[in-house]
Protein backbone atom coordinates (compact mmCIF):
# COMPACT_ATOMS: atom_id res chain seq x y z
CA UNK A 1 0.00 0.00 0.00
CA UNK A 2 1.11 3.28 -0.69
CA UNK A 3 1.06 5.78 2.09
CA UNK A 4 1.15 10.00 2.15
CA UNK A 5 1.82 11.36 5.02
CA UNK A 6 1.63 15.63 6.38
CA UNK A 7 2.91 16.48 10.04
CA UNK A 8 5.96 17.65 11.32
CA UNK A 9 8.84 15.69 9.89
CA UNK A 10 10.91 18.00 8.12
CA UNK A 11 11.98 20.41 11.41
CA UNK A 12 14.43 18.08 12.78
CA UNK A 13 12.11 17.05 15.71
CA UNK A 14 12.90 13.40 17.16
CA UNK A 15 9.32 13.44 18.60
CA UNK A 16 7.80 13.89 15.17
CA UNK A 17 10.26 11.24 14.21
CA UNK A 18 9.49 8.76 16.93
CA UNK A 19 5.73 8.68 16.06
CA UNK A 20 6.79 8.28 12.24
CA UNK A 21 8.80 5.30 13.32
CA UNK A 22 5.80 3.50 15.24
CA UNK A 23 3.54 4.07 12.63
CA UNK A 24 5.69 2.39 10.00
CA UNK A 25 6.32 -0.61 12.29
CA UNK A 26 2.42 -0.92 13.68
CA UNK A 27 1.47 -0.90 9.63
CA UNK A 28 4.28 -1.95 8.45
CA UNK A 29 7.49 -1.34 6.71
CA UNK A 30 6.72 -3.14 3.41
CA UNK A 31 4.51 -0.47 2.11
CA UNK A 32 5.57 2.74 0.52
CA UNK A 33 5.65 5.82 2.52
CA UNK A 34 5.68 9.35 1.15
CA UNK A 35 6.08 12.39 3.63
CA UNK A 36 5.60 15.72 2.53
CA UNK A 37 8.44 17.43 3.46
CA UNK A 38 9.33 21.62 3.55
CA UNK A 39 12.52 20.34 3.41
CA UNK A 40 12.53 17.04 1.37
CA UNK A 41 17.03 17.01 1.17
CA UNK A 42 17.18 16.47 4.88
CA UNK A 43 18.43 12.95 6.19
CA UNK A 44 14.81 11.94 7.17
CA UNK A 45 14.50 10.64 3.86
CA UNK A 46 17.56 8.20 4.55
CA UNK A 47 17.15 7.59 8.22
CA UNK A 48 13.86 6.25 7.83
CA UNK A 49 14.28 5.02 4.24
CA UNK A 50 11.04 6.66 2.56
CA UNK A 51 10.72 9.03 0.25
CA UNK A 52 10.18 13.10 0.58
CA UNK A 53 7.91 15.42 -1.56
CA UNK A 54 8.14 19.17 -1.44
CA UNK A 55 5.06 20.54 0.28
CA UNK A 56 3.07 23.91 0.10
CA UNK A 57 6.07 25.39 2.51
CA UNK A 58 8.60 28.34 1.30
CA UNK A 59 12.09 27.02 3.05
CA UNK A 60 11.78 29.72 5.78
CA UNK A 61 9.60 31.73 6.86
CA UNK A 62 11.60 34.94 5.79
CA UNK A 63 10.56 33.71 2.18
CA UNK A 64 6.98 33.61 2.90
CA UNK A 65 6.52 37.12 4.23
CA UNK A 66 3.94 38.75 1.88
CA UNK A 67 3.48 35.00 -0.22
CA UNK A 68 0.82 32.52 -0.33
CA UNK A 69 1.83 28.89 -0.47
CA UNK A 70 4.66 28.06 -2.51
CA UNK A 71 3.84 27.37 -6.43
CA UNK A 72 0.59 29.70 -6.34
CA UNK A 73 2.56 33.03 -6.07
CA UNK A 74 3.56 35.31 -9.48
CA UNK A 75 7.29 33.60 -10.83
CA UNK A 76 7.29 30.33 -8.17
CA UNK A 77 8.24 27.06 -9.63
CA UNK A 78 5.33 24.94 -9.30
CA UNK A 79 6.24 21.47 -10.23
CA UNK A 80 6.50 20.03 -6.91
CA UNK A 81 2.59 21.14 -7.06
CA UNK A 82 1.82 18.15 -9.57
CA UNK A 83 4.11 15.91 -7.57
CA UNK A 84 1.84 16.27 -4.71
CA UNK A 85 -1.37 16.14 -7.19
CA UNK A 86 0.03 12.64 -8.39
CA UNK A 87 0.98 11.55 -4.58
CA UNK A 88 -2.63 11.94 -3.34
CA UNK A 89 -3.41 10.36 -6.66
CA UNK A 90 -1.83 7.08 -6.04
CA UNK A 91 -2.42 6.52 -2.21
CA UNK A 92 -4.29 4.42 -0.60
CA UNK A 93 -4.77 7.26 2.56
CA UNK A 94 -3.65 10.46 3.38
CA UNK A 95 -2.43 10.34 7.09
CA UNK A 96 -2.29 13.45 9.14
CA UNK A 97 -0.42 13.70 12.33
CA UNK A 98 1.08 13.67 14.82
CA UNK A 99 0.98 16.14 17.29
CA UNK A 100 -1.13 19.38 17.52
CA UNK A 101 -1.04 20.12 14.20
CA UNK A 102 -4.03 22.08 14.01
CA UNK A 103 -3.48 25.73 15.09
CA UNK A 104 -4.21 29.08 13.97
CA UNK A 105 -0.41 30.52 15.19
CA UNK A 106 -0.66 32.00 11.39
CA UNK A 107 -3.72 32.37 9.22
CA UNK A 108 -4.73 33.77 6.48
CA UNK A 109 -5.70 32.99 3.14
CA UNK A 110 -3.47 29.80 1.37
CA UNK A 111 -1.08 30.54 4.15
CA UNK A 112 -0.51 28.62 7.97
CA UNK A 113 -1.06 25.27 9.00
CA UNK A 114 -4.57 25.06 9.39
CA UNK A 115 -5.02 26.70 5.49
CA UNK A 116 -2.70 23.60 3.94
CA UNK A 117 -3.95 20.67 6.16
CA UNK A 118 -7.40 22.28 5.04
CA UNK A 119 -5.88 22.02 1.46
CA UNK A 120 -4.47 18.64 1.33
CA UNK A 121 -7.98 17.41 2.84
CA UNK A 122 -9.82 19.24 -0.36
CA UNK A 123 -7.40 17.67 -2.57
CA UNK A 124 -7.99 13.54 -1.41
CA UNK A 125 -11.91 14.53 -0.77
CA UNK A 126 -11.74 15.27 -4.93
CA UNK A 127 -9.82 12.50 -5.95
CA UNK A 128 -11.79 10.25 -3.06
CA UNK A 129 -8.91 9.22 -0.77
CA UNK A 130 -9.88 8.23 2.94
CA UNK A 131 -8.18 11.21 5.41
CA UNK A 132 -6.66 9.97 8.79
CA UNK A 133 -5.68 12.45 11.80
CA UNK A 134 -3.13 9.46 13.66
CA UNK A 135 -2.02 10.84 17.09
CA UNK A 136 -3.20 14.04 17.27
CA UNK A 137 -3.78 16.59 20.37
CA UNK A 138 -6.71 18.88 19.34
CA UNK A 139 -6.77 22.13 20.86
CA UNK A 140 -9.83 24.98 20.31
CA UNK A 141 -8.07 27.54 17.95
CA UNK A 142 -8.26 31.12 19.07
CA UNK A 143 -10.41 32.59 16.23
CA UNK A 144 -13.18 31.70 14.66
CA UNK A 145 -11.81 31.38 11.05
CA UNK A 146 -9.33 28.93 12.78
CA UNK A 147 -12.25 27.24 14.26
CA UNK A 148 -14.03 26.71 10.85
CA UNK A 149 -11.29 25.93 9.33
CA UNK A 150 -10.74 22.88 12.15
CA UNK A 151 -14.41 21.55 11.45
CA UNK A 152 -13.93 21.25 7.74
CA UNK A 153 -10.78 19.31 8.66
CA UNK A 154 -12.54 17.49 11.44
CA UNK A 155 -15.94 16.94 9.29
CA UNK A 156 -14.17 15.34 5.89
CA UNK A 157 -11.52 13.45 7.80
CA UNK A 158 -12.82 9.26 7.73
CA UNK A 159 -10.98 8.69 10.68
CA UNK A 160 -9.74 11.07 13.65
CA UNK A 161 -7.35 9.16 16.30
CA UNK A 162 -6.88 11.56 19.53
CA UNK A 163 -3.91 11.07 22.04
CA UNK A 164 -6.16 12.20 25.09
CA UNK A 165 -9.89 12.70 26.64
CA UNK A 166 -9.50 16.18 26.37
CA UNK A 167 -8.87 16.33 22.35
CA UNK A 168 -11.56 14.03 21.50
CA UNK A 169 -13.63 16.98 23.71
CA UNK A 170 -12.55 19.26 21.30
CA UNK A 171 -13.30 17.01 18.41
CA UNK A 172 -16.81 16.23 19.52
CA UNK A 173 -17.32 19.65 19.97
CA UNK A 174 -17.38 20.22 16.11
CA UNK A 175 -18.37 16.68 15.06
CA UNK A 176 -21.93 15.55 14.33
CA UNK A 177 -20.47 12.04 13.95
CA UNK A 178 -18.23 10.15 16.58
CA UNK A 179 -17.75 6.53 15.52
CA UNK A 180 -15.03 8.06 13.40
CA UNK A 181 -13.75 9.64 16.85
CA UNK A 182 -11.58 6.90 19.18
CA UNK A 183 -8.69 7.89 22.23
CA UNK A 184 -5.39 6.00 21.74
CA UNK A 185 -2.15 6.30 23.46
CA UNK A 186 0.54 8.22 21.63
CA UNK A 187 1.91 6.41 19.48
CA UNK A 188 5.35 6.81 20.22
CA UNK A 189 5.07 4.08 22.74
CA UNK A 190 4.74 1.57 20.51
CA UNK A 191 8.62 2.18 20.53
CA UNK A 192 10.99 -0.44 22.80
CA UNK A 193 15.01 -1.12 23.50
CA UNK A 194 15.22 -2.57 19.69
CA UNK A 195 15.11 1.01 18.32
CA UNK A 196 18.04 1.78 19.39
CA UNK A 197 21.32 1.81 17.90
CA UNK A 198 24.21 1.42 19.13
CA UNK A 199 26.17 5.05 19.46
CA UNK A 200 30.36 5.59 20.38
CA UNK A 201 28.99 8.61 22.05
CA UNK A 202 30.92 8.59 25.43
CA UNK A 203 28.06 8.59 28.65
CA UNK A 204 29.30 8.50 32.16
CA UNK A 205 28.61 5.75 33.86
CA UNK A 206 25.13 5.90 36.17
CA UNK A 207 24.53 9.55 34.69
CA UNK A 208 21.55 11.85 34.94
CA UNK A 209 19.84 13.35 31.49
CA UNK A 210 18.75 17.12 31.12
CA UNK A 211 16.67 18.18 28.30
CA UNK A 212 15.28 21.77 27.91
CA UNK A 213 12.95 23.34 25.14
CA UNK A 214 13.75 26.59 24.33
CA UNK A 215 10.59 27.56 22.73
CA UNK A 216 9.43 27.44 26.83
CA UNK A 217 12.02 30.39 27.31
CA UNK A 218 10.43 33.92 26.36
CA UNK A 219 12.63 36.86 25.90
CA UNK A 220 10.98 38.59 29.64
CA UNK A 221 11.80 35.30 30.81
CA UNK A 222 15.19 33.76 29.33
CA UNK A 223 17.52 34.99 31.91
CA UNK A 224 16.17 34.19 34.83
CA UNK A 225 14.41 30.95 33.81
CA UNK A 226 18.76 29.94 32.58
CA UNK A 227 19.57 30.68 35.81
CA UNK A 228 17.61 28.86 37.78
CA UNK A 229 17.51 25.76 35.85
CA UNK A 230 21.30 25.82 36.09
CA UNK A 231 20.98 25.98 39.90
CA UNK A 232 18.59 22.94 39.61
CA UNK A 233 21.25 21.16 37.70
CA UNK A 234 23.58 21.63 40.59
CA UNK A 235 21.64 20.49 42.88
CA UNK A 236 21.83 17.38 40.95
CA UNK A 237 25.18 17.03 41.42
CA UNK A 238 25.39 17.81 45.00
CA UNK A 239 22.45 15.63 46.18
CA UNK A 240 22.82 12.62 44.06
CA UNK A 241 26.65 12.77 43.54
CA UNK A 242 25.85 11.72 40.08
CA UNK A 243 27.00 12.99 36.67
CA UNK A 244 24.80 14.95 34.19
CA UNK A 245 24.23 14.45 30.37
CA UNK A 246 22.36 17.23 28.38
CA UNK A 247 20.45 16.01 25.53
CA UNK A 248 18.62 17.50 23.20
CA UNK A 249 16.15 16.83 20.89
CA UNK A 250 15.25 18.85 18.27
CA UNK A 251 17.57 20.41 15.86
CA UNK A 252 15.89 22.67 14.07
CA UNK A 253 17.17 26.27 13.50
CA UNK A 254 16.23 27.48 10.35
CA UNK A 255 13.69 30.62 11.29
CA UNK A 256 15.13 30.85 14.52
CA UNK A 257 17.70 29.73 16.73
CA UNK A 258 15.38 28.44 20.00
CA UNK A 259 13.90 26.06 18.20
CA UNK A 260 16.61 24.19 18.20
CA UNK A 261 17.45 22.03 22.04
CA UNK A 262 21.05 22.44 21.52
CA UNK A 263 20.95 26.41 22.13
CA UNK A 264 18.85 26.48 25.65
CA UNK A 265 21.16 23.43 26.55
CA UNK A 266 24.06 25.65 25.86
CA UNK A 267 23.20 28.38 27.76
CA UNK A 268 21.78 26.61 31.18
CA UNK A 269 25.07 24.15 30.56
CA UNK A 270 27.39 28.00 30.30
CA UNK A 271 25.48 29.44 33.60
CA UNK A 272 26.89 26.22 35.66
CA UNK A 273 29.91 26.90 37.76
CA UNK A 274 33.28 25.31 36.92
CA UNK A 275 33.46 23.38 39.24
CA UNK A 276 30.26 21.30 38.36
CA UNK A 277 30.48 21.93 34.57
CA UNK A 278 33.37 19.28 34.96
CA UNK A 279 30.70 17.15 35.99
CA UNK A 280 28.48 17.84 32.80
CA UNK A 281 28.63 15.97 29.54
CA UNK A 282 27.28 18.40 26.86
CA UNK A 283 26.51 16.43 23.09
CA UNK A 284 26.24 19.04 20.69
CA UNK A 285 26.31 17.29 17.61
CA UNK A 286 22.77 16.61 15.87
CA UNK A 287 21.37 12.70 16.70
CA UNK A 288 19.77 10.78 14.94
CA UNK A 289 16.54 8.94 16.83
CA UNK A 290 18.23 5.41 17.59
CA UNK A 291 21.13 7.30 18.88
CA UNK A 292 18.93 9.46 21.15
CA UNK A 293 17.15 5.88 21.98
CA UNK A 294 20.67 4.35 22.93
CA UNK A 295 21.55 7.91 25.29
CA UNK A 296 18.39 7.22 27.66
CA UNK A 297 18.82 3.75 27.55
CA UNK A 298 22.19 4.61 28.95
CA UNK A 299 21.06 6.93 31.76
CA UNK A 300 19.55 6.56 34.85
CA UNK A 301 16.64 9.19 35.04
CA UNK A 302 15.82 11.78 32.77
CA UNK A 303 14.36 15.62 33.43
CA UNK A 304 12.79 16.52 30.44
CA UNK A 305 10.20 19.38 29.34
CA UNK A 306 9.72 17.23 26.34
CA UNK A 307 6.41 15.51 25.97
CA UNK A 308 8.67 12.40 24.19
CA UNK A 309 11.45 12.75 25.63
CA UNK A 310 9.88 11.58 28.76
CA UNK A 311 8.15 9.01 26.43
CA UNK A 312 11.05 7.95 24.79
CA UNK A 313 13.16 7.83 27.92
CA UNK A 314 10.11 5.22 29.45
CA UNK A 315 10.19 3.01 26.61
CA UNK A 316 14.13 2.60 26.71
CA UNK A 317 13.39 1.52 30.60
CA UNK A 318 14.77 4.82 32.09
CA UNK A 319 12.26 6.68 34.78
CA UNK A 320 11.79 10.30 33.86
CA UNK A 321 10.37 13.55 34.94
CA UNK A 322 8.14 15.35 33.23
CA UNK A 323 8.47 19.11 33.44
CA UNK A 324 4.83 20.54 32.46
CA UNK A 325 5.23 23.89 31.57
CA UNK A 326 2.76 23.80 29.04
CA UNK A 327 -0.69 22.22 27.73
CA UNK A 328 0.99 19.23 25.71
CA UNK A 329 2.74 18.57 28.16
CA UNK A 330 -0.05 18.43 31.10
CA UNK A 331 -2.42 16.29 29.32
CA UNK A 332 -0.20 13.31 29.45
CA UNK A 333 -0.61 12.72 32.82
CA UNK A 334 -4.22 11.29 31.38
CA UNK A 335 -1.91 8.58 29.93
CA UNK A 336 0.91 7.68 32.20
CA UNK A 337 -1.14 7.79 35.71
CA UNK A 338 2.08 7.93 37.68
CA UNK A 339 1.77 11.72 39.72
CA UNK A 340 5.47 11.46 41.30
CA UNK A 341 6.60 11.50 37.38
CA UNK A 342 4.93 14.60 36.56
CA UNK A 343 6.55 18.27 38.13
CA UNK A 344 6.12 22.28 37.16
CA UNK A 345 8.69 24.49 36.14
CA UNK A 346 9.55 25.70 39.83
CA UNK A 347 9.98 21.98 41.21
CA UNK A 348 13.28 20.92 42.35
CA UNK A 349 14.96 18.26 40.45
CA UNK A 350 14.17 15.44 43.03
CA UNK A 351 14.73 11.72 41.87
CA UNK A 352 11.03 9.95 42.68
CA UNK A 353 10.59 6.78 44.29
CA UNK A 354 8.15 4.82 42.19
CA UNK A 355 6.71 1.26 41.61
CA UNK A 356 8.40 0.08 38.75
CA UNK A 357 5.87 -2.96 38.67
CA UNK A 358 2.80 -0.76 38.18
CA UNK A 359 4.95 1.43 35.54
CA UNK A 360 6.17 -1.04 33.66
CA UNK A 361 2.39 -3.10 33.45
CA UNK A 362 0.92 0.53 32.24
CA UNK A 363 3.42 0.61 29.85
CA UNK A 364 3.33 -2.49 28.11
CA UNK A 365 -0.46 -2.06 28.43
CA UNK A 366 -0.09 1.50 25.95
CA UNK A 367 1.79 -0.21 23.51
CA UNK A 368 -0.60 -3.09 22.72
CA UNK A 369 -3.26 -0.34 23.09
CA UNK A 370 -1.24 1.11 19.72
CA UNK A 371 -1.99 -1.97 17.82
CA UNK A 372 -5.14 -0.67 17.48
CA UNK A 373 -4.26 2.12 14.80
CA UNK A 374 -3.43 -0.73 12.55
CA UNK A 375 -6.72 -1.80 13.20
CA UNK A 376 -8.42 1.29 12.60
CA UNK A 377 -6.78 2.28 9.66
CA UNK A 378 -6.93 -0.88 7.72
CA UNK A 379 -10.64 -0.55 8.30
CA UNK A 380 -11.11 2.80 6.67
CA UNK A 381 -8.83 1.90 4.08
CA UNK A 382 -10.69 -1.49 3.49
CA UNK A 383 -14.20 0.27 3.31
CA UNK A 384 -13.14 3.45 0.90
CA UNK A 385 -11.97 0.59 -1.65
CA UNK A 386 -15.15 -1.52 -1.33
CA UNK A 387 -16.53 2.29 -2.09
CA UNK A 388 -14.53 3.05 -4.77
CA UNK A 389 -15.28 -0.69 -6.45
CA UNK A 390 -19.14 -0.49 -5.88
CA UNK A 391 -18.98 3.42 -7.36
CA UNK A 392 -17.13 1.74 -10.50
CA UNK A 393 -19.80 -1.00 -10.65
Amino acid sequence: MNFLIAGGYDTKNLGDYASFLGLKKILGKDHNYTILSRHPNDNFSSEFNVKCVKNLDHETKEESRGRIFNGFNSGDDNSHLLEIYQEIKKCNALILGNGRLFVDISLGFMTGPLSYYATLVTLAKFIGKPIILYSVSLVHPKTEQGKSHLKFILDNADLILVRESSSAEVALSYLKRNNKLHILPDIAFYLSSEDKKESNILIPQDAIGVNFRGVDFTAETSSSEVKNNANKVVNLIKNYNKNIVFISQCFYQVDKKNTDDREINKLIFNKIPSEYKKRCTFIDKELTLSQTLFIYSKITHLFTTRRHGFILSLTQGTGASLICNEVNTQIVKETVEIPELFIDKNSEFIIPEIDKASLNEQLKKLSQECMKYKEHIDYVIVTAAHQTIGNLA
